[in-house]
């Protein structure tokens, strides 16, 4: 018998800095996703992943500009008492944005197509 299909997930970290490029560095514990400049307004890189058989894939980030940074968890697992990522990112599109704005990071939430802020920018 074969087992059920573990969903395809995508997460997206664009640049919506209106002046500077962003340093992006995002890995899990079994894989490092490497270094990405993204030069202008709009560059983004994106990545997709099936979740572990466990359900426990976690990825992280680390996003830099000139003047500041920021660390933060992009995709985690999901519980009963917690879908608030998988609410935001869809439960059909599957698909996380995260996107670096001037004065912090947003979530793209997807059902209603609204940007969230959910981390500051942390000066250098």
């Amino acid at each position: 018998m074969v087992g059920a299909q573990l969903p395809r997930w995508s997460v997206r970290m664009v640049n919506g800095l209106s002046y500077l490029g962003l340093d992006v560095h995002c890995q899990s514990g079994n894989d490092d996703l490497g270094y990405h400049y993204l030069v202008n307004r709009g560059d983004d890189f994106k990545w997709s992943f099936q979740e572990n058989f466990w359900g426990t894939t976690l990825f992280w980030c680390r996003l830099e500009k000139a003047d500041a940074y920021v660390s933060f968890e992009s995709f985690w697992p999901e519980s009963l008492e917690n879908t608030w990522l998988r609410d935001r990112c869809g439960t059909t599109q599957l698909t996380c944005i995260w996107i670096a704005k001037d004065d912090g990071i947003y979530l793209r939430n997807n059902p209603t197509n609204v940007d969230e802020f959910v981390h500051k920018w942390i000066p250098k």
